[in-house]
């Protein structure tokens, strides 16, 4: 029997078999979810170290060094790009795309915990962070005015910024 033939004797059983495929349908289309972002994690650490008043060429062998040799011993490092500015060290690691990123975090602030007693005495804490692509904003503005800049600032606050993070309903 064919389908033309199905259709013809048995209508009831065709209409039945599209509401089913149409309710099956609408169902997986409500169970749909969609990012603009998808989720992802990419294998980036920074440690960022402040020393006030430090020169780069200070920080750079009394900071950055000590921290760069540190951190070279953790696994499945690709690359480590350092920086050393006027009072502020930073180590950017970036790690292979199999290595897990959450381990590899916890393997970096071992390291760097390791030779906290070896960096110069002023030195603060170092921070070590991963890039998370969920905390970019979503909307960046600017606003410009002729208003005194208090007035606008006020404005801005009790106005414009309570509609905006208002949520479409």
């Amino acid at each position: 029997m064919t389908l033309t033939e199905l259709a013809i004797k048995r209508p009831s059983l065709v209409v039945v078999l599209f509401a089913i495929l149409g309710i099956m349908g609408l169902f997986g289309y409500t169970q749909l979810n969609y990012n603009l972002l998808p989720k992802f994690s990419p294998p980036f650490v920074t440690v960022t170290t402040v020393y006030p008043g430090a020169a780069p060429q200070e920080i750079e062998t009394t900071v950055t060094k000590v921290i760069e040799d540190a951190v070279s011993g953790v696994d499945k490092i690709s690359s480590i790009i350092s920086r050393s500015y006027e009072g502020v060290s930073s180590v950017q690691i970036e790690f292979t795309q199999s290595a897990k990123t959450d381990i590899a975090l916890q393997d970096v602030i071992r390291m760097v915990n390791q030779v906290l007693s070896q960096l110069p005495q002023g030195t603060k804490q170092p921070v070590v962070t991963k890039f998370n692509p969920d905390e970019l904003p979503i909307l960046r503005m600017g606003a410009t005015s002729t208003m005194k800049s208090r007035d606008f600032y006020q404005f801005l606050q009790d106005y414009i910024k309570p509609n905006l993070l208002k949520s479409p309903a």
